[in-house]
């Protein structure tokens, strides 16, 4: 598939507006529950993906008049109308019961199309006659819930059926002239991207016009979120759906059309993923990464004040708060570090561990032009392909453009008393190399929780022993660990301001002085009397985040059995 074509701009088109979908229960079951309406598939929610403004108690006719009512409402939607046999099994009944039920559907209202979602073992003979006579007075869609290619992933989720099974219903479909579309899921339980494409690839060679595809998610009450399911889901969040998603469409023959993209339920219900963009956000920027064709490893994000931000897969984070990454810069890097006041007083050396698209250098290097001081600034990145990925988000002229430019081009920036000077590679190594001593030391790691190895007791030594006795390291980080490290390699802690989240970030000095609003002395207790402030260690700076992680819990393991609680209460 090299082009997205959405199914409903496929109805818009072909019948000269937007048709809306009116769900509608049948109240069937399903043969794979128990009793029909029990336990069933490993994901399936109680309702069975019924409707949420629908209730049992209504009538046919009920349900498709609350249905165009809201579609009214909601959506100022009118006639002609989709009918959408939706929730559980909409075939699992003799014929002549399906046909008595559709038909008291179908007469309530306008409907041109009518789709049905069904299983591929739900299908018997007389039921398929039904549906080719179904076909012939309205344009008619079945939806096949196929999920994977597997069997044995199929057998996991209790599935109740194998891939054989969906071979043949979509032949038997297609002998007859109907319509059918494939339903999958991405990110099941014991599946890794390559299997999900190679379900891609199976069913495209199947007889199909359409797909249904949605990221896995992980409902209360339902099997898979049990304790006891035997393999625990690996939940996808936007980014690497996104890019499973296009990469599973690209392998689809190009006249297939997409009837979905991205699975919704009650927020209450959903225990995994918990996804911050909202569906809007999350169609437009996957027909931009479609349209691309991948558009790297990094995907750009506008945060919440307009400025933009990357999102790392290799880590599973952003590199700023979604709350303003430019405010960020501000509010837990510069103003924390009372940089203006100190470029008035005279010249500034600062340590920037972790230059990313370069916010919290550019905030400084403004910050400078503003008060007319000498700054210089070295700065320590990883991997330079984030600053190629940063340069396609600012705004020719700007002072991020201007330094990203210059760094890339040659390793530093030079600008009316201001220089920037770029070391990549790992900054264990590079502080090694460094002499200070620093002004400020801005600490912008990923978080430790995924990127340990720049929050150790052993780094933030390192880290100390190069700021000024009239220095102050701050970051956006609250970390516990990161905070026992500070106060262990001799420094005193305080807080910043809160900005997109709860708490506030980090202030460290020698000089208590210094710190704009001190440690709250429960947080130090947390800290100081409980596992929770444990460090981690990297004595080598050479360390995998896996050795760190398993060297911290180690110790943790060994304090709690000398009797040191878990979380300390004042």
């Amino acid at each position: 598939m090299k082009e997205l074509n959405f199914f409903s701009d496929y109805l818009a088109k072909r019948y000269g507006r937007k048709l809306y979908r009116i769900p509608l229960d049948l109240a069937l079951g399903c043969p794979n529950r128990e009793g029909g309406f029990g336990a069933g598939c490993a994901f399936c929610a109680e309702d069975g993906s019924r409707a949420r403004h629908l209730s049992r108690h209504l009538d046919l006719a009920g349900q498709v008049a609350a249905g165009v009512e809201f579609a009214r409402c909601r959506y100022g939607a009118e006639p002609p109308y989709i009918a959408y046999f939706q929730a559980f099994t909409s075939t699992f009944a003799p014929a002549e019961k399906l046909r008595r039920l559709y038909r008291e559907a179908l007469a309530a209202a306008d409907f041109k199309v009518v789709i049905i979602g069904t299983r591929p073992d739900a299908l018997p003979e007389p039921v398929l006659d039904l549906l080719s006579e179904l076909a012939r007075e309205y344009e008619l869609w079945i939806e096949l819930g196929v999920q994977s290619s597997h069997d044995r992933t199929l057998e996991l989720i209790r599935r109740g059926h194998d891939f054989a099974a969906t071979v043949k219903a979509a032949n038997q479909l297609a002998e007859r002239g109907i319509n059918a579309a494939c339903h999958v899921i991405a990110g099941l339980p014991g599946e890794s991207a390559e299997d999900f494409f190679r379900t891609a690839e199976r069913i495209a060679a199947l007889p199909f016009r359409a797909v249904k595809l949605h990221q896995l998610l992980t409902l209360k009450k339902t099997p898979l979120a049990s304790p006891e399911f035997p393999v625990k889901p690996q939940p996808l969040n936007e980014y690497e759906y996104m890019e499973q998603a296009a990469e599973f469409l690209h392998r689809l023959p190009d006249d297939w059309l997409v009837m979905r993209l991205i699975a919704e339920a009650d927020p209450e219900t959903i225990l995994a993923p918990r996804w911050w963009m909202s569906k809007g956000q999350f169609l437009k920027l996957f027909r931009e990464k479609f349209n691309s064709g991948g558009g790297g490893m990094f995907t750009g994000v506008a945060t919440a004040d307009g400025s933009p931000t990357l999102y790392h897969p290799g880590f599973r984070q952003h590199f700023h708060s979604l709350a303003g990454a430019a405010t960020e810069s501000l509010r837990k890097f510069t103003e924390p570090a009372a940089l203006a006041e100190r470029l008035k007083r005279g010249p500034v050396r600062l340590l920037d561990v972790g230059f990313g698209l370069g916010a919290n250098a550019a905030a400084a290097v403004r910050c400078a032009q503003e008060s007319r001081g000498e700054l210089e600034i070295l700065t320590l990145e990883l991997d330079p392909r984030v600053l190629e990925a940063s340069a396609k988000l600012y705004a020719a002229g700007s002072v991020e453009a201007r330094l990203i430019g210059a760094l890339r081009r040659d390793g530093y920036y030079a600008e009316n008393g201001i220089r920037v000077t770029l070391l990549t590679g790992d900054a264990r190594q590079s502080v090694r190399q460094l002499d200070g001593p620093f002004d400020v030391i801005f600490q912008d790691g990923f978080s430790p929780d995924c990127n340990p190895e720049l929050w150790s007791y052993d780094f933030v030594r390192e880290l100390a022993r190069r700021l000024a006795p009239g220095g102050v390291l701050t970051s956006y980080c609250s970390a516990f660990p990161f905070r026992g490290a500070l106060l262990r390699s001799g420094l005193q802690v305080g807080e910043s301001v809160p900005f997109g989240r709860k708490r506030g970030g980090t202030v460290a000095a020698f000089d208590p002085a210094l710190l704009p609003v001190p440690l709250p002395e429960k947080e130090r207790g947390i800290i100081c009397r409980s596992t929770a402030g444990v460090c981690y260690r990297d004595p080598s700076l050479t360390g995998t985040r896996e050795t760190l992680f398993a060297r911290r819990e180690r110790l943790v393991r060994r304090l709690r059995n000398r009797g040191v609680p878990k979380w300390f209460k004042a």
